[in-house]
């Protein structure tokens, strides 16, 4: 077959030749046909030339554009490697090329910085050899020919290929970006810069937080031992911010006023916890005055119990000298205020215990006749509690009671004499619940009231304890009928009831009725009950009067008199000596040491109150009952001395003998009377015990370095005249030396060895 279109064999086919008309129609269709291509084909033509003629205009504005621009353009017929072809205007400027120069791939590779010359050339020869599609792309610094200078570029290119993947040609721009180089890098040293900062920002941050973590955690800490102390010292902290009515209260105040912590404070809720008799000077203690606050006053709470409280606040002001706020603390100090009348009780017992004690000895020790002892005593409580009289009564059975004696009108009056129509009474019934309990315990204190219908009686050593009828449900016996109309008669409303022992079992009652009711506060009946053993005391010399001789009863008394003053004189001594230490810490603040005192006070005045009714029954001291004699000295040394500036020392000399009982208890009793002059009148420093076993003479040697005395001067009480009696009972010598201002020294020496009938040393 023929390409040429005008030959025979390509304008007619080869099928069989149609009829001549057809032919006809054929050619003429086919001259049509080829018109109106050959229109078309001219119509294309034309708008090639235009096409082409735009692509010149193109060619030479792109041209233009590149030669006067920032791109400059390379096409590099990779043919000729040594040659890399074309470069424009811009090219050049940018290489620092002149401008009519035949770059070759060399001097290309010239203008490369050192640094980058090989990475750039392999990169050319990748792109080349088709890696990455024959794409090329590169940033680098140059070499400027003339000045040195240095600048960056870059380069995108892209390398054409032959069918056998030869490249051809390899065609690409420059531009030079060394400006945004710069701002990168400037821009880079900003962001490290900015990095930098950052770290250290962030450290600082670090470091604050790490420091107000530690704050915080301290501040809890603070706010935790705050509270502790708060709790501790019972002090609790308050603002009141007057413009709103908020108050702020801690932990420990909530407690002080017992508000739940979840309950919303105000002030009015404030003063209703304020006593009614306090709320002036509380309301008046927060008027505008803009001073600091310190006061007083008492709390009452929802069940009734009374606290007091310490306020100590302070005014903040603003701007203007306005209030604008209270902030304080109020501090409970209701077991202070306890603990001081306590004191002040135990204080006023003790002085009251010695003061009666006092006039009993003296009583003892002038009157012959042991019925006027046991006036002094009834005066004594008579006249310590206010009472408008007072009776004693035995027991005798199980509820029955013979009077004694009743003191009245200052003076004793016998059952015969006075009332003698209801010498025997019943007080009492067991069962009844006050009266049972009395029995039970031994020591229950009763207060009665006799102006109401039926009188009725309660135990008052319990607080708050429940009253009942006198009688509860028995009869009245006609007896007390009697005497509850007498009373009534002479103005007596209350009676205070206090039980007296012996061997531990009740065996009578002191009744004291009074013209005042609430007479009787705790600490007067303990007085009340200290009294009482007393009269106990009194009314066994009664007895022991009637069953034995003048004489007897005169030894009798004088020992008992001995060991009254040796044991509740000298104790309730070191019990004073002991409150004083007490008073002088607590007036320093020195709260501890003051319970110390006070610890031993009371353990003192129950040791005295142990070895009174033992005196009472002429029994051996208890000291000696658990201890031999040396080791019993030397307790009552450390116990007696125990707080006082004094120092004691107790030293034994020699083979301890066997001592008789009395023996034992008369050398105690020395060693505890010189112990407590000392104590009471020396001002020693020092104390000396000194117990020389000899072989033929037992030496008990005494000696302080206080203000000492004279000794031929009639200044021997009744603790000397005691000392004497008691060496002389046991057949030795006592020898006296002392002058004022050199210290006393008293020797008792005593005949050996001597027959054993008690515990050995």
């Amino acid at each position: 077959m023929h390409d040429d279109p005008d030959s025979p064999e390509f304008l007619t086919p080869s099928t069989p030749s149609p009829s001549p008309s057809a032919h006809t129609s054929e050619r003429e269709a086919a001259a049509e046909e080829l018109q109106r291509l050959n229109a078309e084909l001219r119509q294309q033509a034309s708008h090639l030339r235009e096409v082409n003629q735009t692509l010149l205009e193109s060619e030479q504005r792109l041209r233009l554009a590149i030669e006067t621009g920032r791109i400059g353009l390379w096409v590099w017929n990779s043919t000729d490697v040594a040659n890399v072809g074309d470069w424009s205007q811009r090219m050049k400027e940018i290489f620092g090329l002149p401008l009519d120069a035949e770059v070759t791939h060399d001097m290309f590779l010239k203008c490369v910085h050192p640094d980058d010359r090989t990475r750039v050339d392999s990169l050319v020869m990748q792109a080349l050899a088709g890696a990455n599609g024959g794409e090329y792309r590169a940033e680098y610094r140059t070499i400027h020919p003339q000045d040195g200078s240095e600048q960056w570029v870059t380069a995108r290119g892209q390398a054409f290929f032959n069918a056998d993947g030869q490249a051809i040609r390899f065609i690409g721009t420059v531009m030079e970006i060394t400006e945004r180089k710069r701002a990168e890098e400037a821009s880079a040293r900003l962001n490290m810069e900015l990095e930098r900062r950052i770290r250290e920002r962030t450290a600082d941050l670090e470091r604050i937080n790490q420091a107000f973590r530690v704050e915080i955690e301290e501040r809890k800490k603070s706010e935790a031992s705050l509270t502790r102390t708060q709790r501790l010292s019972q002090t609790g902290s308050a603002t009141w911010i007057l413009a709103t009515g908020q108050l702020i209260w801690s932990d420990e105040t909530y407690c002080i006023f017992e508000v739940h912590p979840d309950t919303k404070v105000t002030p009015e809720l404030v003063a209703s916890r304020v006593h009614p008799e306090d709320l002036p000077l509380y309301l008046q203690a927060f008027s505008d005055k803009g001073e600091d606050l310190h006061f007083g006053h008492r709390l009452v709470m929802p069940d009734g119990y009374i606290k007091y409280v310490e306020v100590a606040a302070t005014a903040i002001r603003n701007d203007a000298g306005q209030i604008i706020e209270w902030a304080g603390a109020i501090r409970d100090v209701t077991s202070i205020k306890q603990s001081a009348e306590a004191l002040r009780a135990s204080e006023h017992l003790a002085r009251g215990q010695f003061a009666a004690l006092t006039r009993t000895l003296d009583a003892l020790a002038q009157e012959s006749n042991p019925e006027r002892l046991l006036e002094h005593v009834l005066r004594m409580i008579a006249g310590r509690l206010n009472g408008q009289s007072v009776s004693v009564y035995e027991r005798n059975g199980a509820n029955e009671m013979d009077m004694v004696a009743t003191f009245e009108d200052d003076r004793l009056h016998a059952p015969s004499k006075h009332l003698s129509a209801v010498k025997k009474v019943t007080l009492f019934t067991e069962d009844h619940p006050v009266w049972s309990e009395v029995l039970r315990t031994g020591v229950d204190i009763v207060i009665g009231e006799l102006d109401c219908d039926p009188p009725r009686i309660r135990l008052g050593s319990r607080e708050n304890s429940p009253w009942y009828p006198w009688h509860g449900d028995a009869p009245h016996d006609p007896n007390m009928a009697v005497i509850y109309r007498r009373l009534a008669a002479m103005g007596v409303v209350a009676t205070l009831t206090v039980p007296t022992l012996i061997g531990g079992k009740l065996a009578g009652f002191i009744g004291i009725r009074s013209r005042h009711k609430n007479l009787f506060r705790t600490s007067e009946m303990e007085l009340a009950r200290a009294l009482a053993h007393q009269a106990m005391l009194a009314i066994q010399l009664m007895r022991l009067s009637r069953q034995s001789r003048e004489a007897a009863i005169v030894a009798e008394r004088n020992r008992m008199a001995r060991d009254l003053h040796d044991t509740l004189a000298q104790g309730f001594t070191g019990v004073i000596v002991q409150l004083e230490a007490t008073e002088d810490a607590w007036s320093r603040g020195l709260l501890p040491e003051a319970g110390k005192h006070l610890v031993r006070a009371r353990e003192l005045a129950r040791g005295s109150l142990q070895e009174a009714r033992r005196s009472a029954h002429a029994l051996r001291s208890q000291a000696l009952a658990e201890k031999n004699l040396c080791d019993a000295v030397e307790d009552l040394i450390k116990k007696m001395t125990s707080g006082t500036s004094v120092v004691g020392a107790f030293t034994r000399e020699g083979i301890p003998w066997p001592l008789s009982n009395e023996w034992e208890e008369n050398l105690l009793r020395i060693g505890q009377e010189v112990l407590t002059n000392t104590l009471r009148h020396a001002r020693a420093r020092h104390f000396n015990a000194h117990l020389a076993f000899e072989p033929q003479t037992l030496r008990f040697e005494l000696r302080d370095d206080g203000v000492g005395f004279d000794p031929a001067l009639q200044n021997e009480g009744l603790g000397l005249i005691g000392i004497k009696e008691r060496v002389e009972v046991m057949g030795g010598q006592l020898t006296i030396r002392s002058a004022e201002g050199s210290g006393t020294a008293i020797v008792a020496s005593l005949p050996g060895p001597y027959p054993s009938s008690g515990t050995s040393l």
